[in-house]
């Protein structure tokens, strides 16, 4: 449980310092690049300690796939970014995944 909060907590660290990052019109404004620094470091930080106990593809791919997806989100939301039919098969195929890697795998008996 507490992987997934720490995961999650650092994803949401990587959306808040995306969508900062269009804030800060090319670190031109002092806030929002300040912004973008701190939760990308707090962001990477948390991710690096993550690989220390899990998979990293496993972390790579959730943090990633479900940052993808959020900052997509938030693209529409506020700054009115554009969705089709494409992107949007295209941000389901990744959440497809995500969930994907989340499912407890399977084990199969061989029969002798």
């Amino acid at each position: 449980m507490k992987y997934y909060i720490l995961l999650s907590a650092a994803i949401i660290l990587e959306v808040i310092g995306a969508s900062f990052m269009k804030l800060s019109d090319g670190f031109s404004e002092p806030v929002p690049t300040i912004i973008v620094l701190c939760s990308y470091s707090v962001a990477l930080g948390s991710y690096i300690w993550l690989t220390k106990e899990h998979e990293i593809g496993i972390v790579n791919a959730l943090w990633a796939g479900g940052g993808t997806v959020l900052v997509s989100v938030m693209g529409l939301i506020l700054f009115q970014e554009s969705l089709s039919a494409l992107k949007l098969f295209g941000l389901l195929c990744i959440m497809a995944g995500v969930i994907g890697l989340n499912l407890p795998a399977q084990k199969k008996e061989l029969k002798a």
